[in-house]
């Protein structure tokens, strides 16, 4: 049996209001993430499974949803997908209330979901492909960069050895860098994110990963790189710089630093203009640590309050042409009033 392993599709997400991927509809099993609503995954589930698409919405026990049977494609085969819906910490009481929990399970979060997954595998049988699908973060993974840290902390790490041994192989989610995982009993992936979604993952390669598995014997298991999709590129240096490497970053979405000698307005507009794909644009520039002079802003007048912020964003002092600027807005404002 040959199994597609994806994860960390994040359908819909954007960088600066631009959306990088569009939905695909291929017969999958799904689990949402800790980005998802139960609720929704389940709406979902009802429409999408006459199309062959099984949704599991959140955690179940396996004889009430939880494990799915799906047959090789010749029906030779047949694999048992248990499957762990990402648990936050604050929900964890209503998963663990579905099944015999102990008081070993309320130890910590970790102990937990590793006694959650034991209970899981109970569904595993010996003539069958027996797979874990889990978006959940294992100690010692390596993180892409645009991960949510609220959820791969510590209090979220499960040790790799608690994932079932019975597994011919479990797929994870959750870490966007594709990645082996060290210490489990069995052939374990993230997948990793099909595309690079922030810019703390620029510099990484994407893949998917091919499953080949038989029952009772670990999975074969191949990453396959991903070629498709636009990148994320830094680009750094002067404004002639860089708009000079307009024809060298083709369609990539760009993150731009421009290295001036302090606060210039409207030099993002000029950057755009030669490199449209601009999503970021920051200045690089030798800042002066911000001090504070002690009063209230809310007691400063307009023009003061201004340059405050001014120097709070830039850590530099607005230029007197800015005050002026400033003060013909205020004074028209005043005359609209």
């Amino acid at each position: 049996m040959r199994l597609l392993h994806t994860a960390d599709w994040h359908v819909g997400r954007t960088i600066r209001g631009f959306v990088r991927l569009r939905e695909a509809g291929i017969p999958v099993l799904v689990i949402p993430g800790n980005h998802d609503s139960a609720v929704r995954f389940e709406a979902l589930g009802k429409l999408l499974g006459p199309l062959g698409t099984h949704v599991v919405p959140r955690v179940l026990p396996p004889e009430r949803g939880g494990a799915l049977e799906v047959p090789s494609r010749d029906g030779a085969e047949r694999a048992i997908v248990v499957c762990v819906p990402f648990v936050p910490e604050r929900r964890f009481g209503d998963a663990a209330a579905l099944f015999e929990a102990t008081e070993s399970w309320f130890q910590s979060y970790a102990q937990g979901m590793g006694e959650l997954i034991a209970a899981m595998a109970t569904a595993f049988r010996p003539d069958a492909v027996n797979v874990l699908m889990g978006h959940l973060f294992t100690d010692g993974a390596l993180l892409g960069k645009g991960e949510r840290e609220l959820t791969i902390g510590m209090a979220y790490a499960i040790s790799p050895g608690r994932l079932p041994g019975t597994a011919a192989y479990c797929a994870l989610g959750h870490v966007h860098r594709p990645q082996k995982v060290r210490g489990a009993p069995a052939p374990t992936r993230y997948a990793g994110s099909l595309l690079q979604l922030d810019f703390g993952e620029a510099e990484q390669a994407k893949s998917v990963t091919i499953v080949d598995a038989s029952p009772g014997a670990p999975a074969e298991v191949r990453e396959i790189g991903l070629t498709a999709g636009r990148s994320l590129l830094d680009l750094r240096g002067t404004l002639d710089e860089v708009t000079a490497m307009e024809e060298e970053v083709g369609d990539a979405f760009l993150r731009v630093f421009v290295r001036t000698d302090g606060p210039v307005p409207g030099i993002a507009d000029r950057v755009r203009e030669a490199l449209p794909n601009a999503l970021d644009v920051q200045l690089d520039y030798e800042r002066a640590e911000a001090t504070g002079s002690g009063e209230p802003v809310a007691s400063l007048q307009p023009r003061e309050q201004f340059a405050a912020y001014f120097r709070a964003h830039h850590a530099a002092e607005p230029s007197e042409e800015l005050l002026g600027a400033f003060d013909e807005v205020l004074e028209l404002d005043a005359e609209d009033a």
